[in-house]
């Protein structure tokens, strides 16, 4: 073997540290921000500097489908726009539960140009590299009801949902204290904010004999939901002692079924979300108990969120509008029952919307 000459290695480790200091990026491309990927915005200093401090700002929300769970969403988020002044706010959302039509939505409010962007995400999997993305290019991304926590996301604005289970279990307890079998039922189960608010709810439960034999997947179609409940009763038949339903939805679906079916008097109903036709169902007692959310709130934090990231950067909105450092805004959850719907409708009467 013969040796190497000096000025061969030489040669080969100046190539190699030249190598080393390329990117793949284009020269003027911006950096992705160094956020935690556990859900916090630990170092998000690229929008830490006002992004627009003049002129107006143009707010996209897209939701995960359509339902009237959105209506006071929207209502929040225009009381938001108006108060701000040079606020543009819109919103939109897939009307078949689809990855791909919430990723075209995304895409068509970037050409539009949006200035930020709130998503109530369908799968945070399929999500987070699109989120991941639209941050490296510096477009503000938060997320509201439905979290990419692994993403790069700059906030969640929200139910914490796990809680939100716990609490729906809680009572789940008190009004099956003898343990019984339910069915769940649930847009997609692979949305972030199902798996949370079953894990809590069986969290709560599992020491108590409440077990869920079945969770059924709908794709968010609601006649969709009310088949799966009703294949539910007649597969399961009396072992049932109840139904969950994960999504609002599901709630006046499932009911409409158990009615159809004449078994009210044997089951418990317990559910999510206040949509107009579950808020009948309460009053006339049809429903025992439904874990209300704010999506009031939801539409207009995300929307003043957004708006003050542009204005004056991602840390001073984030100190005004008073958010953890992990970057998470519980928006809060109430248990509402037939006992307490009347105080509750006079709230939802009170800032003008007609669901919850």
């Amino acid at each position: 073997m013969h040796p190497v000459p000096c000025r061969y290695w030489l040669a080969t480790l100046l190539i190699a540290l030249a190598l080393a200091g390329c990117t793949s990026e284009p020269p003027n491309s911006p950096a992705a921000p160094s956020v935690s990927l556990e859900g916090g915005s630990a170092d998000a200093s690229p929008f830490d500097e006002p992004r627009k401090p003049e002129g107006e700002i143009r707010i996209r929300i897209i939701t995960n489908g359509i339902s009237p769970f959105w209506d006071s969403m929207e209502k929040g988020m225009t009381r938001m726009a108006a108060e701000l002044g040079d606020c543009d706010a819109d919103w939109q959302g897939p009307q078949i539960s689809s990855i791909a039509e919430q990723k075209r939505m995304i895409e068509d409010a970037v050409a539009s140009g949006a200035d930020g962007i709130a998503i109530s995400v369908i799968e945070s999997k399929a999500t987070e590299p699109t989120i991941n993305d639209l941050i490296r290019r510096g477009i503000p991304v938060i997320t509201f009801d439905s979290d990419a926590s692994g993403s790069q996301r700059l906030a969640y604005i929200g139910t914490n949902n796990y809680e939100a289970g716990k609490r729906l279990g809680e009572k789940a307890i008190e009004l099956l204290p003898r343990g019984a079998k339910l069915c769940a039922f649930v847009g997609n189960i692979s949305a972030e904010n199902a798996r949370e608010r079953r894990d809590g709810f069986v969290d709560a439960t599992k020491e108590h004999g409440i077990e869920i034999l079945e969770i059924y997947d709908d794709n968010k179609d609601p006649n969709a939901s009310r088949q799966n409940a009703e294949n539910a009763l007649i597969k399961f038949g009396d072992q049932l002692a109840g139904l969950f339903g994960i999504f609002s939805y599901n709630a006046p679906t499932i009911t409409d079924a158990v009615l159809a079916a004449g078994r009210r008097d044997k089951l418990k109903l317990i559910t999510f979300d206040a949509e107009p036709a579950t808020l009948d169902h309460l009053e006339k007692g049809n429903i025992d108990a439904t874990a209300v959310q704010s999506p009031y709130d939801m539409g207009r934090l995300s929307t003043q969120l957004l708006y003050l990231i542009n204005r004056k950067g991602l840390k001073a909105a984030m100190e005004e509008m008073n958010i953890p450092a992990n970057g998470i805004l519980d928006t809060g959850v109430q248990i509402i029952t037939p006992a307490n719907i009347k105080e509750f409708r006079q709230h939802l009467a009170e800032i003008g919307v007609t669901s919850s």
